[in-house]
């Protein structure tokens, strides 16, 4: 059954966090291995920056960062 988690993308001065619908945190370390999939959510994340935080389904062309990183997986 597919879940969404939280995932970050640690580019040295900074990250870009996301949501990434998916069967399971292997599959998405295995299609974006420079991700860091959460266990915890951090606790300056709250309600609001949840909600504006962008989903992707693993599934979909990778947009932005996503695209980026599949880039770079060659």
């Amino acid at each position: 059954m597919r879940q969404r988690f939280l995932t970050a993308y640690d580019y040295g001065t900074g990250g870009v966090w996301q949501w990434i619908t998916a069967d399971s945190a292997e599959q998405i370390a295995a299609k974006y291995p420079q991700l860091t999939v959460v266990n915890e959510l951090p606790k300056w994340l709250d309600e609001r920056t949840k909600a504006n935080l962008r989903s992707y389904d693993i599934d979909d062309e990778p947009e932005g960062v996503l695209r980026s990183i599949s880039q770079s997986n060659g």
